[in-house]
């Protein structure tokens, strides 16, 4: 701790009361200084120390007072020191601007300390906000877990049972010769179809699993299903484990590899995505690259709701997010994020076993996976 950190502690575990004796203490100092000194050096400026100190951790009235006291201390070290002066009304004259001057000290120095507490108070505010952000965020994403908990352990169970009645009863129908047999069997099929759509819904709900390499599993699962339902071939490149500890930035960085992947279909067109986990010098960067026609800025402001929410989840990571034109055509969208502290040193590896960074190979999309 610094010697100013020292004192400014000090000043302010004291009472206002104890302030005020210190100041006028101060004063008296000050001013049997400037007796002891003369005429021939000015201690003038020195006046304003007490007087600050008052107006900074008391309040404007005793910073007045004060300001009164230094007044009289100087008139008095001045008298007393046998300045004369042609006419006394001079001495009353140098007072009175003495006075104004230590007004003026006073007024610059409640000034200051009001645009420090307000300051203070809009730091405080804004760091409120955005610890309210964090738990609305977590608690948005904790509920979305549980939904899909109970989707998957409960409706999807209960459809798979029912699928599994609805096919034994199209076998019986079958044995029977009943024209209704096909009516079950159809009624069967679509009951599978149903739980697999409900199983994919609480997968989307709850994407990355809180045990460990959850956020690749996660990652590679998106670019499978990615690569089999739609046109684009997309493939998700990582040395593992990649281990974050903390299950909340895992998700945010699925998301935002989720909403990159959908821009770059939608919006890019692309044909060929590549998703990349990269650790290097103690940060971790989700990189995704395509091939499509890119994202200019004019699309950037129409449809820029997927963009602003990927920014604000890097800022939740305390990342930044930067999305650059890829080479020879795309875009590459990259999260960057420091490792926190409860995690431990060296679980993040940049080389990929051919001894090309993760960087390169994520920057020149290949198609087919």
């Amino acid at each position: 701790m610094s010697r100013l950190e020292f004192i400014i502690k000090y000043w302010r575990r004291q009472s206002l009361t104890w302030h005020f004796i210190q100041a006028l203490a101060l004063t008296a100092v000050i001013g049997l200084i400037d007796y002891f000194t003369g005429n021939e050096v000015n201690v003038d400026p020195f006046y304003s120390i007490p007087i600050l100190l008052m107006g900074w951790f008391g309040n404007k009235n005793l910073a007045v007072v004060i300001s009164v006291c230094c007044a009289l201390a100087w008139w008095w070290a001045n008298a007393a020191g046998g300045h004369s002066y042609s006419s006394e009304w001079l001495r009353v004259w140098d007072v009175i601007v003495r006075l104004m001057f230590f007004s003026l000290v006073v007024f610059a120095g409640v000034i200051f300390k009001q645009q420090r507490d307000s300051i203070g108070d809009r730091v405080e505010l804004l760091e409120r906000s955005q610890q309210l952000e964090r738990e609305i965020i977590s608690i948005s994403e904790r509920e979305q877990q549980r939904i899909g908990r109970d989707l998957h352990d409960g409706v999807c169970q209960y459809l798979a049972a029912i699928s599994f009645t609805a096919a034994m009863l199209n076998r019986d129908l079958e044995r029977e010769s009943s024209s209704r047999a096909a009516k079950a069997g159809e009624i069967a099929s679509l009951l599978q179809d149903a739980a697999k759509r409900t199983r994919d819904l609480a997968r989307g709900l709850s994407p990355v699993d809180r045990d460990e390499g959850g956020l690749e599993s996660a990652l590679n699962e998106l670019a499978s299903i990615t690569s089999k339902l739609a046109i684009t071939s997309c493939s998700f490149i990582s040395v593992g484990p990649v281990q974050i500890l903390d299950n909340a930035r895992s998700v945010h960085l699925y998301r935002i590899a989720q909403e990159a992947l959908n821009n770059a279909i939608k919006h890019g067109h692309a044909q060929a995505v590549v998703i990349a986990l990269e650790a290097c010098d103690g940060t971790l960067s989700l990189r995704v690259s395509d091939d499509g026609i890119g994202l200019d800025s004019s699309c950037s402001e129409r449809k820029g709701m997927g963009l602003n929410i990927m920014r604000y989840r890097a800022r939740m990571l305390a990342g930044t997010l930067e999305i650059q034109p890829n080479s020879p055509a795309g875009t590459v969208v990259t999260c960057t994020i420091g490792r926190t502290s409860g995690e431990r040193d060296g679980f993040w590896a940049g080389i990929t076993p051919n001894g090309e960074s993760i960087a390169q190979r994520s920057q020149r999309p290949q198609r087919g996976s």
